[in-house]
């Protein structure tokens, strides 16, 4: 008989524990993610008699298991029984797609569920022909202005609406169609979602912010980056200056998807990512 609960706050140190016992580099595996997205995606924790899973469904409507522990311990017969011929598990990780003969099941991946993923020091530094742009948007940014930052907690939410809805007003889509509302539940649960950030400010003004949460110990996942546009070079600042405050305990930075959307992928290209992790989707074999 299979038991459904939908995700709450006080799933977190169960769901989180799961995560750190995968260790895996997939920004989809932070509690916060799951928590957030969870109507979008229609997320449920998923318990069989076989095991504990989360149960979704993607942009396209699709189905997908979401497993909390490694595929590989669990038997191909049993994976089978799991799945129907719609459905499918996501996000496998390439390092488990050998345990799955191609008789039985097929792989797919979809480039826009790709994560993108960059050294950390990279980031610090914008050193190189890679960053030419992004380092002359840097020294614009400092020649004008003088950031002053500060540690993000529940105590900042204000300012950090302040930022949110700035960055919602200079939007050629509405709040409908971009992740506001998303991002300011993340703001309103901050500490509650075990979050980490920066709110930074010029002449006393909140002007932009940057929150996220480790993946693992080598690697940090940035969930939400919003900034007025009238701070030209802001949005190098924060990605610059975050790197460096995170470079001496993560090697890598997780700057997550671009879901499709085209200007988004350039930015996220523009910055020299080390590598575009592609995130697998395994289902029966047609």
């Amino acid at each position: 008989m299979d038991i459904r609960e939908r995700i709450e706050l006080f799933h977190r140190p169960f769901l989180a524990d799961h995560f750190h016992q995968l260790h895996l580099n997939i920004s989809d595996y932070t509690f916060a993610n799951v928590y957030l997205f969870r109507h979008e995606s229609r997320y449920e924790i998923l318990t069989k008699e076989c095991g504990v899973f989360i149960s979704a469904y993607n942009r396209q409507n699709q189905r997908y298991i979401m497993p909390l522990d490694d595929l590989r311990l669990c038997t191909l017969n049993l994976l089978e029984n799991l799945i129907d011929r719609d459905s499918f598990f996501f996000p496998v990780p390439e390092e488990w797609l050998g345990y799955f003969p191609p008789s039985d099941f097929s792989v797919a991946y979809d480039d826009s569920e790709s994560d993108y993923i960059y050294r950390t020091d990279s980031m610090a530094s914008f050193a190189g022909k890679t960053y030419t742009r992004h380092r002359n948007h840097l020294n614009q940014f400092s020649g004008l202005y003088r950031p002053e930052s500060r540690p993000m907690d529940d105590a900042l939410l204000q300012d950090g609406l302040t930022v949110l809805d700035a960055w919602q007003a200079e939007s050629s889509a509405g709040p409908e169609k971009t992740d506001y509302a998303i991002c300011r539940e993340a703001l309103e649960n901050f500490s509650g979602l075990a979050l980490w950030g920066t709110m930074y400010y010029i002449e006393a003004r909140p002007a932009g912010f940057i929150i996220g949460e480790a993946l693992n110990a080598e690697m940090f996942c940035l969930h939400f980056a919003k900034a007025s546009r009238k701070y030209h070079g802001i949005y190098e600042f924060m990605f610059n200056d975050t790197a460096r405050k995170l470079a001496g305990q993560y090697r890598y930075l997780n700057l997550e998807e671009d879901m499709g959307d085209k200007n988004l992928r350039r930015t996220k290209a523009s910055y020299g990512p080390e590598r575009i992790m592609k995130k697998y989707r395994v289902g029966l074999a047609r």
